[in-house]
């Protein structure tokens, strides 16, 4: 298939899902959102499975795949060796490629298999934090701006980061050994998952008050846009990720990347901190997972904004952004926000998919 076609056939079929789901909202007066939910994995499963196979077949292009044919080289010289745990080294992103080397994986083989990785791990964190509306999430998930790109470009950040998703849903099980176990498969793979770490334990262990990491997060803006420089330089220097350096260099190579203070990027990101104020402080109707997935957010995103004006910042930007539905969606399926919550689920959701459609025509057409 032309690679051209791949994102038009993803998001008008994801759009299709979700005009379903909009339809059955706001065609049954008597609809509840948490009251029907529905508890049915069988319809998501499937739907994960058939996209990693659709976007895993995808043709080693650029243009329109990214990072795809980067990793596809990387694959292809790869040889097949004895992969040494090293906490310095990203090892079981090694590991991965050996196993499906040995395997005999070709590189379609290969990008399938992070590609069903990619969609399995977040079906399971869905299944774990919002059980009762499997299918909903998902296309939460699945019409947010950035899903699609993790999956077929930035594939190792975006692989870490839904790993690290499915860790904080055995941490709010309190299951701390699995938990422990998948934060470290997700650092194993992308170094720079150790943010959103760090950014959970200050959540549930420093920061319990939304409203402190909100005024944090507001501040971020303010200091970077005075001295963003300074953190970009400071933050380089940390070492916590091994493109950190090149991606912040003045100099760096960036192609059509676009540097600077990206006010796009900010827009899109305050949304989930609107959300949370909304139900956490002004509604009061919360718990405390969302409240420390709020925190969270707040803090890791806040991290972004100070880096705003590096090179590839969606990169940085993804380290929170990965929660990014889940923070909008939550409340909506798990928490009594509104009277007529199911009306308002279903626009949200038509909104969220209409956002990324023009987005995705702002960037790659205007």
């Amino acid at each position: 298939m032309a690679p051209w076609l791949y994102y038009p056939y993803y998001i008008y079929s994801v759009a299709a899902i979700c005009g379903i789901l909009f339809f059955t909202f706001v065609s049954s007066p008597d609809y509840r959102v948490q009251e029907k939910g529905n508890k049915d994995v069988i319809v998501p499963l499937a739907i994960c499975i058939i996209y990693a196979i659709f976007l895993g077949g995808r043709p080693l292009f650029g243009a329109f795949f990214g990072d795809t044919v980067n990793y596809g080289r990387e694959y292809v010289n790869h040889t097949p060796t004895f992969v040494n745990v090293d906490w310095s080294q990203e090892w079981l992103w090694q590991w991965l490629m050996s196993v499906c080397k040995i395997f005999g994986f070709d590189v379609t083989g290969f990008l399938t298999t992070v590609c069903m990785l990619y969609f399995l791990t977040t079906l399971w964190a869905i299944t774990k934090l919002t059980p009762d509306n499997v299918l909903l999430m998902l296309m939460f998930f699945m019409s947010s701006l950035m899903f699609y790109s993790f999956g077929i470009n930035g594939i190792r950040n975006g692989l870490a980061c839904q790993i690290l998703l499915l860790a904080i849903a055995f941490l709010f099980e309190d299951k701390y050994l699995m938990a422990a176990l998948l934060a470290g498969a997700a650092f194993a793979i992308h170094r720079s998952t150790m943010l959103p770490i760090a950014a959970v334990l200050v959540a549930i262990y420093i920061i319990k008050d939304l409203k402190l990491a909100v005024y944090f997060w507001i501040a971020s803006i303010f200091l970077s846009f005075v001295g963003g420089d300074t953190f970009i330089n400071f933050f380089s220097g940390l070492g916590f990720d091994d493109r950190m350096s090149s991606y912040t260099a003045e100099n760096a190579d960036t192609g059509d990347v676009e540097r600077g203070f990206r006010w796009d990027f900010l827009m899109y990101s305050s949304a989930p901190v609107l959300m949370a104020w909304l139900v956490n402080v002004k509604k009061g109707v919360t718990d405390n997972w969302y409240r420390v997935l709020c925190i969270t957010y707040c803090l890791a995103n806040a991290f972004w904004v100070l880096v705003i004006r590096s090179s590839y910042t969606n990169r940085f930007a993804y380290l929170s952004w990965f929660i990014y539905p889940l923070i909008i969606a939550y409340p909506l399926v798990m928490l009594p926000v509104w009277d007529d919550q199911d009306q308002k689920t279903a626009y949200i959701l038509l909104v969220s998919l209409a956002f990324t459609m023009f987005m995705h025509y702002l960037w790659h057409y205007l």
